[in-house]
């Protein structure tokens, strides 16, 4: 019985950070808001680094090229889909 009573609180331990893990990991995949303002200095580049995303240009069609960038420029950036890597 204590081997049971042991074996269920490891598990439940276990799935507890678990959980903990997986909500830090969600929370880190959106380092940047659905609607971007860019800042002074920034750059496609840049923008694409922090926010964790390869699509800037594909989502944006007013930016035909990285001379259409810059302060005060509105980007959508698009939420990655589950399992999409930078």
């Amino acid at each position: 019985m204590k081997f049971v009573r042991c074996l269920l609180a490891f598990l439940l331990v276990s799935a507890a950070i678990n959980g903990a893990v997986e909500a830090r990991s969600f929370r880190g995949e959106r380092p940047c808001a659905e609607i971007y303002v860019v800042k002074e200095g920034e750059t496609l580049q840049t923008i694409s680094v922090k926010c964790k995303t390869l699509s800037i240009l594909d989502d944006n069609p007013q930016i035909l090229d990285s001379d259409d960038l810059g302060k005060g420029t509105v980007l959508y950036i698009r939420r990655p889909a589950k399992g999409d890597q930078f």
